[in-house]
This record gives structure tokens, C-alpha cells and sequence, in this order.
């Protein structure tokens, strides 16, 4: 059954308006008649059932028939990624967004290969949500992560406070098992997770990371790649 977002904004009533882009794709891709029943979620944990009532590129209408509620994840969970170079980013998106993190702060390191400058920020912070709400509506993902605009991680860390469990992947010496930081975190319900680029973060940058409060973990003896090393963080969490 063809799955669609609506933001939470448009469930006041029991008729829920698509944006232009979803109205597009309903409209003009998939080419749904009215009468016929699909799905809908707001990215804030609802869900409903519902009949097409108008058709339109321009502003597509759904009737609610059943609302569904999903339970918030007992920990939210911030993913602060490095942005690595091709299309790993939209790659590391999806996969995050089907494992339940919260928030995902794309940020730009010492070591990163790929540089945003402040004029295209904002264009890549849309890209890459339309890429989370595709990813939400493949694999039925009710609580959609917010993509936070890409910024310095300097300039995160001076922003950001540390929460109740925070960690960094790191090959520096001093990183301890990741199981060892599991046990002291005692079920936290804040947690940020930060995996640098390919060649890791550097040694001014762990010094920082570690005097914000991230403990520096170490992910075994293996080298992983940036998008494994994400994805195994969020796995184990």
C-alpha cells in the first residue's frame, strides 16, 4: 500500500493535506485515483489509514479512517557524522534512519575531504532530510530523524552540551572497549554517538571531544570504515 508523509501540522482534522512534493509523487509517479486507500505518517510517531479524497500535484487530500500511535524509543539517540566523501552520506541516512537515531548533525572535521561551505549548507540539509523521509517511508520508520544543517565540529561542541551517555569511535591510544562504556552508561535516554572521517578524528579534535565529556571508544582491533563504524555504533545501541 503506497505510504506517504504528512507533517504533523496538516492532522488538525481528520483530512490530511500531502506537501507539494509527496502530492506530486502521488499524482504524477504513481498515479493514485481517488477512492483509492493508502497510508500516512507525521514523523512524530503516527500513523493512519485513509481513503485519497483529491488528487493533485499541487495539494493531494486524504481522509483518515484509523490513526495508529508507535511508542518513542526509550533512548534518543544523536548520530554526529563526519561527512564522508561520494554518496556514503545518503547511504549512512537511510541505514540510520531503519536503526531509530534521533538526530543526525552532518559536521566537517580536520580530516574531511569533503568541504560545505555556508551557501550550499542549507541545500545539502534538504537534500539529505527528503533522503531520511524517503528512507522512513520505505521501511515504515513512524519517528523521523531531524538532519540538523552541516556545520564545524568545533563549532557543534561550542554549541551542543554533552548528554547522558556520549562516545566517539577513535584508534587513539586510551580508547576503551565498547562494551566497558555500555556497563557505566546505565541505561541512558540521551546519547550522542560521533564517528569521525576516513583517518579519524584528529588529536586536537579527540582532546576536545574528550574535555566536552565524549568518552573515546574503541570498536576492536579492525579498522572500519566510516559507514560501518556508524552503523555498528547505532547496531550495538
Amino acid at each position: 500500500m503506497p505510504r506517504f508523509f504528512a507533517p504533523p501540522a496538516s492532522w488538525e482534522t481528520g483530512l490530511v493535506r500531502l506537501d507539494s512534493d509527496e502530492s506530486r509523487h502521488a499524482a504524477e509517479v504513481l498515479r493514485i485515483q481517488p477512492g483509492q486507500h493508502l497510508t500516512v505518517f507525521d514523523g512524530a510517531g503516527r500513523s493512519a489509514l485513509g481513503v485519497l479524497r483529491k488528487a493533485s500535484k499541487h495539494g493531494a487530500e486524504i481522509e483518515i479512517e484509523s490513526r495508529f500511535e508507535s511508542a518513542c524509543l526509550p533512548c534518543q539517540v544523536t548520530l554526529i557524522q563526519a561527512v564522508p566523501k561520494g554518496k556514503l552520506m545518503e547511504w549512512i541516512l537511510e541505514k540510520s534512519t531503519e536503526l531509530g537515531v534521533s538526530r543526525i548533525v552532518p559536521v566537517i572535521t580536520e580530516r574531511s575531504v569533503v568541504q560545505i561551505d555556508s551557501g550550499d549548507a542549507l541545500r545539502k540539509q534538504e537534500k539529505w532530510q527528503r533522503v531520511v523521509v524517503e528512507a522512513c517511508k520505505q521501511c515504515g520508520q513512524n519517528w523521523m530523524p531531524l538532519v540538523e544543517r552541516p556545520l564545524s565540529l568545533a563549532a557543534f561542541l561550542s554549541a551542543s552540551r554533552c548528554g547522558d551517555f556520549s562516545m566517539f569511535g577513535s584508534l587513539h591510544p586510551g580508547s576503551i572497549a565498547f562494551a566497558e562504556a555500555l556497563e557505566s552508561a546505565l541505561r541512558p535516554r540521551d546519547v550522542s554517538v560521533f564517528i569521525g572521517p576516513e583517518g579519524d578524528f584528529s588529536a586536537s579534535e579527540a582532546a576536545a571531544l574528550t574535555a566536552w565529556g565524549a568518552r573515546p571508544v574503541s570498536l576492536g582491533s579492525i579498522v572500519l570504515r566510516v559507514e560501518t563504524a556508524a552503523l555498528y555504533c547505532l547496531s550495538v545501541l
